[in-house]
C-alpha cells in the first residue's frame, strides 16, 4: 500500500481533491481547501489522515461519513455548504451570462428526508441493517442517520429487534438466498402518518402477522404496512407487485394549503419542509394568469399541478406512473380542484402528440428525473411555441445540457434560482424560466 502526502490542497465541487499517480487520476472526497492530507492508495484511494485541518471543518459531524459517503457536506457548517452550492451553480451556468443566481436554504439541514431506505444483509449475530457504501454494494451498519427524521430512526432501531425475534432471514446478494432485502419508510412531517414497506425476495411472508402485531405493540405510529416483492437480481430496489399487510396502503401529507395522498412508488419531493418554497418560486416565475393553459410534464402525484391550478384556466398533468396518476386524481378531488386534466403517458410521447395535433399551450412546467428531458421533447415543445417554460431540475448538469438545446430552438433564459432540497448532499434543485426570443 502506497502512502501519499499532499499539502495546501485545492478542491473541486463537492469538496473533492483530484490527483494523479503514475498517469492515473484519483479522487478523494470530504476534504477542504488548504488542508494537508495523507492518502493511502491501494487500487482506490482512502483518506488516511488530515495533518492540517481547515478552520471550516466541522469535527462533530456524522460518524458514518467516511464509510457511507451518502452525505457530502457533514464536515462543514450549513452556511459553508450553502456558499459552496451557490458558487457551484453560478460557475456551472456562467456561460448563460445570468445575474447572480440566488440560492434558497432549507428550513433545516438535518432530519429532513420524508423517504428512507435501509438495506439488510446477514451478519455474525443475525440481521445487519444499513446504507450502501458509496459506489458499492457494501452495507454500512447505520441506525441513526442524521438526515432521516428521528421517528424513522426510532422505527429502524425497534424493527430490527422485531425481525430478529421472528427469525426473518435477510437476503444475501452473494448466495442469492434469504428473504428481506430492504425496508422503506415514508414519513408525513405534517400529518405524522408513517408508511412502512418490506421489500422481499419472495411473496410468501412467513410470520407476517406476528411481525405486524409486534410492531403495533411498540406504538411507533405506523399507519400502514406494505410488502413489495422483488425477485429480480438487479440493482432495482422495488419490484412490480405489492400487498397491503396493514392499514390503507398509503399516507397523506400536507404542503401549504393542500393535502396529498402518497403511495410507496409515487414521486414526491424528498424535503417536505421546502416543497412550498420550490413550487411558489415556480409559480412566481411563470407569472400565470386566469386565461393560461398550463402543461405540467413529469407531474408525479400532481403536486405542482395542484399548486398551479388556482392561478390559471386549466392544467394538463402528464405522468407515466399509473400509481402516481391515480394518486394525483384523488389529490385533486381531496383539494376540490376540477380544472386539471390528468394523462397517464410518457412526457415525450404526449408532447409529440400535442405537436402533431397543433394543440395550444401557454406555459409549460417540467420537472424530469436526473436524466433530464429528451431532445424529442424539446423539438415538439418548440413547435408548440409556449410563451413561457419553467424547468425544475434536481440535476443541474443535465439541465444545463437541455437549456443549451432550448436556446438553439429559439428560447432564452430569463432567470435561474437554486433551492436547497437536499441539505448535506451535493445534489441541488434549480428552477429556470425560459421565454421565446423575439424575432
Amino acid at each position: 500500500m502506497k502512502k501519499l502526502e499532499f499539502k495546501d490542497i485545492k478542491t473541486t465541487y463537492p469538496s473533492t481533491f483530484i490527483f494523479n499517480d503514475n498517469g492515473k487520476k484519483y479522487t478523494v472526497d470530504g476534504v477542504l481547501d488548504g488542508e494537508d492530507i495523507v492518502v493511502e492508495l491501494d487500487n482506490k484511494p482512502r483518506l488516511s489522515k488530515i495533518t492540517k485541518t481547515s478552520s471550516k471543518r466541522v469535527l462533530n459531524g456524522c460518524k458514518y461519513q467516511s464509510e457511507c459517503g451518502g452525505c457530502t457536506f457533514m464536515h462543514v457548517s450549513y452556511e459553508d455548504e450553502l456558499s459552496m452550492k451557490e458558487h457551484y451553480l453560478n460557475n456551472l451556468f456562467k456561460e448563460f451570462r445570468q445575474p447572480h443566481i440566488e440560492y434558497i436554504k432549507s428550513p433545516s439541514p438535518l432530519n429532513y428526508r420524508n423517504k428512507c431506505q435501509m438495506t439488510y444483509r446477514p451478519g455474525k449475530n443475525g440481521l445487519v441493517c444499513g446504507l450502501y457504501e458509496e459506489h458499492t454494494h457494501n452495507i454500512i451498519e447505520v441506525n441513526d442517520c442524521m438526515v432521516q427524521p428521528e421517528e424513522a430512526n426510532e422505527i429502524i432501531k425497534k424493527i430490527n429487534g422485531v425481525l430478529a425475534k421472528n427469525k426473518i432471514e435477510p437476503y444475501n446478494e452473494r448466495t442469492k438466498r434469504g428473504f428481506l432485502r430492504h425496508i422503506f419508510i415514508r414519513y408525513g412531517f405534517k400529518s405524522k402518518e408513517i408508511l412502512l414497506a418490506f421489500v422481499t425476495k419472495e411473496e410468501l411472508f412467513h410470520g407476517a402477522k406476528n411481525v405486524i402485531n409486534d410492531l403495533k405493540k411498540l406504538n411507533l405510529n405506523i399507519t400502514t404496512i406494505i410488502q413489495n416483492i422483488n425477485p429480480r437480481d438487479t440493482s432495482i430496489v422495488l419490484g412490480d407487485k405489492e400487498k397491503v399487510l396493514y392499514g390503507p396502503g398509503y399516507i397523506y401529507e400536507y404542503v401549504g394549503d393542500y393535502k396529498f395522498k402518497i403511495s410507496l412508488k409515487s414521486f414526491f419531493q424528498i424535503n417536505t419542509n421546502n416543497i412550498a418554497t420550490l413550487y411558489n418560486k415556480a409559480i412566481e416565475l411563470a407569472s400565470l394568469n386566469k386565461n393560461d393553459v398550463v402543461l405540467d410534464a413529469y407531474s408525479g402525484v400532481g403536486s405542482i399541478s395542484i399548486f398551479m391550478a388556482k392561478h390559471c384556466k386549466k392544467v394538463i398533468s402528464v405522468e407515466n406512473n399509473k400509481t402516481a396518476v391515480a394518486d394525483a386524481k384523488i389529490n385533486a378531488k381531496i383539494n376540490g380542484i376540477n380544472n386539471i386534466d390528468f394523462v397517464c403517458d410518457d412526457a415525450t410521447n404526449f408532447i409529440q402528440m400535442m405537436a402533431k395535433n397543433r394543440s395550444s399551450v401557454d406555459v409549460v412546467i417540467l420537472d424530469p428525473t436526473r436524466d433530464g428531458t429528451t431532445t424529442k421533447f424539446i423539438d415538439a415543445l418548440s413547435y408548440l411555441k409556449p410563451k413561457k417554460i419553467v424547468y425544475i431540475s434536481c440535476e443541474p448538469i443535465t439541465q444545463k445540457r437541455d437549456l443549451e438545446y432550448f436556446i438553439k430552438k429559439g428560447y432564452k433564459i430569463n432567470k435561474i434560482i437554486g433551492v436547497d432540497m437536499f441539505p448535506k448532499s451535493f445534489h441541488t434543485e434549480t428552477v429556470c424560466l425560459l421565454t421565446r426570443k423575439q424575432i
